[in-house]
């Protein structure tokens, strides 16, 4: 599955997690994550490749992971060094049913570490992916 993990998925579950911030309607989410793949010039055929197989997830362009980092950033979960800002998230979190999952993926994946933070922030998400 790590192998098929694609911009597909970091759409959907980012696009989830920003459409449940109160300070970001869904328009908003979805916006910040195509202008996050615009900005970095990731293509329609990166993400079919990504999403069929024909590029494996840890054979993913720069431009791919980049707009990981894009995201994250923007929504705050992340510094520009490629940080994970985890009280953010937890704080975040703290109310809802997620909580505990998040915490116990954090644990795993909040030490993952790339070659910069590019880099860190798309094997970050993947951590994330494979927990389930």
């Amino acid at each position: 599955m790590r192998a098929t993990f694609a911009l597909t998925l970091l759409l959907v579950c980012l696009s989830g997690i920003l459409a449940e911030q109160p300070k970001l309607d869904t328009s908003v989410s979805q916006e910040l994550v195509l202008g996050c793949l615009k900005e970095n010039g990731v293509t329609p055929q990166d993400l079919a490749d990504l999403q069929t197989g024909k590029v494996k997830a840890e054979d993913a362009k720069d431009n791919v992971k980049c707009s990981s980092q894009c995201i994250l950033v923007k929504t705050g979960f992340m510094d520009s060094t490629g940080k994970l800002l985890t009280d953010k998230i937890k704080s975040y979190y703290e109310k809802t049913s997620f909580k505990d999952l998040i915490a116990k993926d954090l644990d795993r994946c909040s030490a993952v570490k790339g070659a910069n933070a590019c880099d860190t922030a798309f094997k970050i998400l993947s951590c994330f992916q494979g927990a389930h």
